[in-house]
């Protein structure tokens, strides 16, 4: 059986997380332009399963982070900047934002928040609104009146007012990737130098 140290485990760990974001990020947007013909006139468009897909992708992309930027009372500090050193990761890269995330993680306190002055309007949890639906002229209302909105003409979520675009996030992810890759790479090439880095 092979033999990893922790810093080789914890990496492999988030290139597997990094690399189902990237797949969820992507099937989200081929399920927002999937359009189905069930009579003449009637098209039939994916909504829920959208959302399932961005969840997901919001999932793994906060394990990403979590492996580099664990919570600041964590003793696993240490760990993460050892992991951020040893691939090259910037303290202050853009995936360390634990704003999206947190909206997702904590949304029943979120809620709290929104419902605060009740009743309030409201549509619904969830709901896409494709490109072709960018020039209704309720488009805001409908925003307003919806805890999470997906925006296909951008590829943007909206949570609670604040607007999220998701292939900036989706680049955030592969970039860290990509350093991950490296960051193994050399870690097998160069076993002595990772002496120093195992001891957490």
């Amino acid at each position: 059986m092979t033999q990893l140290d922790r810093d080789q485990i914890f990496l492999l760990y988030a290139l597997t997380e990094s690399a189902r974001a990237l797949k969820t990020f992507d099937e989200a947007r081929e399920l927002a332009a999937t359009r189905e013909q069930r009579a003449p006139g009637v098209e039939v468009r994916e909504n829920q399963s959208i959302f399932d897909s961005i969840r997901m992708a919001l999932q793994f992309s906060a394990n990403v982070s979590k492996v580099f930027w664990p919570s600041d009372s964590s003793p696993a500090r240490e760990r993460g900047r050892r992991l951020r050193q040893l691939t090259g990761i910037a303290d202050n890269h853009a995936l360390k934002s634990r704003a999206l995330r947190n909206h997702v993680e904590h949304m029943d306190e979120r809620l709290d928040n929104w419902t605060a002055n009740s009743p309030r309007p409201f549509l619904a949890i969830e709901q896409a609104l494709y490109a072709d639906m960018q020039s209704l002229p309720n488009v805001q209302e409908i925003i307003d009146s919806t805890v999470v909105v997906y925006m296909e003409a951008d590829n943007s979520v909206h949570l609670f007012g604040e607007r999220f675009l998701l292939a900036d996030l989706r680049t955030n992810v592969l970039d860290v990737q990509n350093r991950i890759s490296t960051g193994l790479t050399q870690s097998f090439q160069n076993p002595l130098n990772r002496s120093g880095l195992s001891s957490v």
